[in-house]
């Protein structure tokens, strides 16, 4: 039995007998402590052929069950409860938890928002402003290369991927989204542009892949909190420090022109250790975020009077059973927070 199955078997029997709530229960609670979920898209697999299938976090079924159980076992809190621990006015309840969704595929509307008001759960959606209503973010364009583009290979700054079966077609995309994250952000821009006009071809009518500002302004009302995260989704390490500067202001301004408002908060691109430093946090800090999202893993920690945080983010993930996701949500996951 492959590894995962035999986790998925063990986390599935602890949870029967309940050791999984007792898990979550040990641990230092001093209204500081808090679980920070990000998602990205809530969907059925292959729903939408234009839209790489690996950045579903969940089905529409996963992510009632999971958003059930915050409602049952949890805490669910929002960005102002989160903000008001950081001023030292608030502390967190135990088992906090903030929802949070990134990059504003239209789908948000239709999948996350209607069960996070079910549940009462208030969702904080990080936005890169660039895609509003019409944009494809690029690595859904690399997606498309490899499985729209008719040719039997590509030729890419990376070296040319074969991509005739789906064997080759999954490699290429792996291999080819590593390197693109790591690659100098104009020389990324210019060749997906280039090979993406070249070899694609959108149907006459293509879906609207992103949220519309019309569309954010309506969830504003309703209640969800709407940050930046960068207008053109780059890996902010491979940019230049005045680009990161730029992104944030462009976001920024976009959302506070377009909704009225703006919250002293951002998510790192991508998130992950590669994708930034710690000249980016110092910009980004200098420029009025109060807190920065990562994409690291752990349990954050608010510091009541501290001007800035680096928080971690916990990812979810399609294939993430409903234990293993509870599993997630329990001490055992603590890390420190700068």
């Amino acid at each position: 039995m492959p590894k995962h199955r035999w986790k998925n078997a063990l986390l599935t029997a602890a949870e029967a007998v309940g050791a999984i709530d007792l898990l979550q229960k040990t641990g230092r609670e001093d209204g500081q402590s808090l679980y920070v979920l990000a998602y990205h898209r809530v969907e059925a697999p292959a729903l939408n052929p234009w839209l790489d299938p690996a950045d579903i976090s969940a089905t529409p079924a996963q992510f009632a069950a999971q958003l059930e159980l915050l409602a049952c076992r949890y805490h669910p809190v929002a960005l102002a409860d989160v903000l008001a621990a950081q001023r030292g006015e608030y502390s967190l309840p135990r088992d906090a938890v903030l929802l949070t969704v990134d990059d504003g595929y239209s789908n948000f509307m239709d999948e996350i928002f209607p069960v996070c008001a079910r549940f009462g759960i208030r969702p904080l959606l990080f936005l890169a402003t660039g895609c509003v209503g019409s944009g494809t973010y690029w690595w859904d364009q690399v997606y498309q290369l490899i499985h729209h583009s008719g040719q039997p290979a590509l030729d890419t700054p990376a070296g040319r991927f074969p991509i005739g079966s789906p064997e080759e077609k999954a490699r290429a995309r792996r291999e080819l989204l590593f390197a693109l994250k790591r690659m100098p952000g104009d020389q990324r821009v210019d060749w997906i542009g280039a090979a993406y006009d070249r070899f694609v071809r959108p149907s006459a009518n293509p879906p609207r892949l992103t949220l519309s500002w019309d569309e954010l302004r309506a969830l504003r009302q309703a209640g969800v909190d709407i940050a930046p995260h960068t207008h053109s989704h780059p890996i902010l390490s491979q940019i230049p420090l005045e680009s990161v500067r730029a992104e944030l202001r462009t976001s920024r301004n976009l959302i506070e022109h377009e909704l009225g408002e703006c919250p002293p908060v951002f998510a790192l691109p991508d998130g992950k250790a590669i994708s930034y430093h710690q000249g980016v946090i110092d910009l980004l800090f200098s420029s009025g975020c109060a807190i920065v999202f990562s994409m690291l893993d752990g349990r954050a920690r608010v510091r009541p009077n501290s001007a800035h945080l680096l928080l971690p983010r916990l990812g979810v993930w399609q294939g993430l059973s409903l234990p293993h996701f509870h599993y997630r949500l329990t001490p055992r996951i603590d890390r420190p927070t700068r």
